[in-house]
């Protein structure tokens, strides 16, 4: 079997990338790193605690919070 390129090597671990530039890749057992486009990176100890903190960082909040508010007609 031939080398993979190092290019592909360095991405072996991604699990996933958002349109956004957001990604969660797999560190270790059991462990991911999520990270936004700019950088900003959490460790979870799980895949689905993973895909959570995903969607908080791109959307910006979390579901209590994010309810239809609806501007009131004067």
């Amino acid at each position: 079997m031939g080398d993979l390129p190092e290019s592909s090597m360095a991405h072996a671990d991604l699990i996933a990338q958002t349109p956004r530039g957001s990604s969660i890749q797999k560190i270790e057992a059991g462990k991911f790193l999520v990270c936004d486009s700019e950088n900003v990176c959490f460790f979870t100890r799980s895949l689905y605690l993973a895909e959570e903190q995903l969607e908080e960082m791109e959307l910006g909040y979390r579901f209590p919070y994010s309810t239809n508010f609806c501007k009131a007609r004067a």
